[in-house]
């Protein structure tokens, strides 16, 4: 019975920093590749589970186990492409390997999103995580902290919710006053505003600061420019989305100060229920573009964005019949339950209705193999 020693590499540091080519296979070669990545940065953790694969697959050959160990790596855009390189390395080590069993060795759970992908080629009898020690006190806990705050996906995680609190926070503090303020001028308003337009700018900046947006506007410049010489059809559906989105903010902030009362709660009801389904519809009108440029200049049909489009709405239906629970409960508004039943059930079918619709798409491009893979394409 062979066993395999698997490590991954999802955002594949080895090969972005050290320019390695994976997969790499055998003890030796996995040697040379912690060495390399090693020297470019000793600090990444990638290297540590690499070095602990290979402390693992020694020990397994002193046992007289029969042991190959393996790196695949996915890359620096962690998501589907990183999973689709990843799955075509892995099938390439299987074959070469041929292992009845592996042993998957990670430095944290977003390598182990691959964990379903093995599983499903191999069987898996352990799961190791490494965890890198630091230096202790002070100094060391702010190293860590400043480590992490370089770690995109941490940084997503951890700041975006207390992004949207602040901005939440701010708006909802700010909006009523400029209300007021433009009813009746005090200046007395304008240094009441002082705290809410404070958390709402930090809110802004923490947003702009963890999805950096400049250069995604800059691409987004870039883009629509090549669009606009190419002459796509997706650029009035573009624009349709964009007001949408704009006409959305203007009445669910207009019903949330004409009908909210001053209970923040309903006030943030009225606005997200307001706002919900042009929101909806600004999503449908940018899958319709995607969809008629994706026909139009290449001729295919790309199930994802239909089904994507019977999900958001599934959400939407769903969102909206809590919303109008709440407002029933807390009594702001008299409403009938049986809508709000079925407002949940008819989400939840469309739910399980675009579940099937992918799942019959994707049946679909298996079945017939690559020719309708390039007729109906599965992002």
């Amino acid at each position: 019975m062979k066993t395999l020693v698997l490590s991954v590499d999802r955002d594949d540091d080895f090969g972005q920093k050290s320019g390695l080519n994976s997969p790499i296979i055998g003890r030796e070669e996995s040697i040379n590749a912690a060495l390399s990545l090693g020297l470019k940065d000793a600090e990444d953790s990638d290297v540590n589970t690499l070095l602990a694969a290979i402390g693992m697959y020694d020990e397994m050959v002193r046992k007289g186990i029969d042991t190959e160990i393996a790196l695949i790596c996915g890359d620096a855009k962690v998501g589907y492409e990183s999973d689709l390189i990843l799955s075509t390395q892995l099938e390439n080590v299987l074959e070469m390997v041929k292992p009845d069993r592996v042993v998957l060795v990670s430095d944290g759970a977003e390598d182990e999103f691959i964990y379903p992908v093995i599983s499903s080629r191999a069987t898996i009898d352990s799961v190791r995580r490494v965890y890198v020690k630091q230096a202790p006190g002070v100094e060391g806990m702010y190293y860590i902290i400043m480590k992490m705050m370089k770690d995109k996906d941490i940084i997503m995680r951890l700041l975006t919710p207390i992004a949207l609190v602040f901005i939440i926070f701010g708006l909802f503090s700010v909006i009523p006053q400029l209300w007021d303020l433009s009813l009746t001028w005090d200046m007395t308003k304008i240094s009441q505003m002082a705290g809410g337009s404070i958390a709402l700018i930090l809110g802004l900046y923490l947003i702009y600061y963890i999805y950096d947006l400049s250069m995604r506007f800059k691409r987004f410049k870039n883009e629509f420019a090549r669009a606009v010489k190419s002459g796509s059809q997706m650029i009035p559906f573009a624009i349709l989305s964009v007001i949408l989105v704009f006409a959305g903010i203007v009445f669910g902030a207009d019903a949330a100060l004409k009908d909210g009362g001053v209970d923040p709660l309903n006030q943030l009801l009225l606005f997200v229920g307001n706002l919900l389904w042009l929101l909806c519809f600004a999503f449908l009108s940018y899958e319709t573009g995607r969809f008629v440029n994706l026909y139009m200049s290449q001729g295919r049909f790309n199930a994802t964005y239909l089904v994507a489009s019977v999900e958001v709405f599934a959400i939407a239906f769903i969102a909206q019949g809590a919303i109008d629970a709440v407002r029933f409960l807390f009594g702001y508004y008299p409403i009938e339950t049986t809508l709000i039943f079925l407002e949940v059930i008819v989400g939840f079918l469309m739910a399980v209705f675009g579940g099937l619709l992918n799942t019959s798409f994707r049946d679909l491009v298996v079945g017939n193999g690559e020719e309708t893979t390039e007729a109906l394409q599965i992002e």
